[in-house]
């Protein structure tokens, strides 16, 4: 499975705030500012904080002092958790091919590999923690 490009900016903004965590300023961030560590639009990276924020990922905050962090430590977030909040929870279990009507009775012509592979992807994503990834992840701008 490859994930998706959303799903691959949503890792950087989570790795941009994990960092901000982790350097103790409290990790709040604007979303220009974590756009512009990412290197995308902030319109674009507006939408993933959303996302993100819907899913119980971040907190939000409006006004001078507001913006985006963390709701919880870098540690207790997986990487299962952030695919599900961008690519929903079927982007991990369902048809590879996206197919509605695929299952063991009517299968897609991918379904037999993609059965073999998903449960140990799965188990990657859900055993890897966003602080797990923080020191080999490079934001792509550099700027985080």
């Amino acid at each position: 499975m490859v994930l998706s490009r959303t799903c691959q900016h949503a890792i950087w903004v989570m790795a941009v705030l994990a960092k901000r965590w982790a350097s103790g300023n409290q990790g709040w961030a604007k979303a220009k500012e974590i756009a512009d560590a990412v290197g995308l639009p902030v319109p674009m990276t507006a939408k993933v904080l959303q996302q993100l924020a819907h899913a119980g990922l971040l907190t939000s905050s409006r006004g001078q002092k507001g913006g985006f962090k963390l709701r919880r430590l870098p540690e207790s977030i997986t990487l299962a958790e952030i695919v599900g909040a961008v690519d929903g929870a079927e982007s991990l279990s369902g048809c590879v091919l996206g197919l509605p009507q695929c299952d063991d009775r009517h299968p897609c012509p991918l379904h037999a590999h993609w059965a073999k592979i998903r449960q140990p992807l799965l188990q990657f994503l859900v055993t890897v923690r966003l602080s797990d990834i923080l020191p080999a992840i490079a934001i792509p701008s550099g700027k985080a």
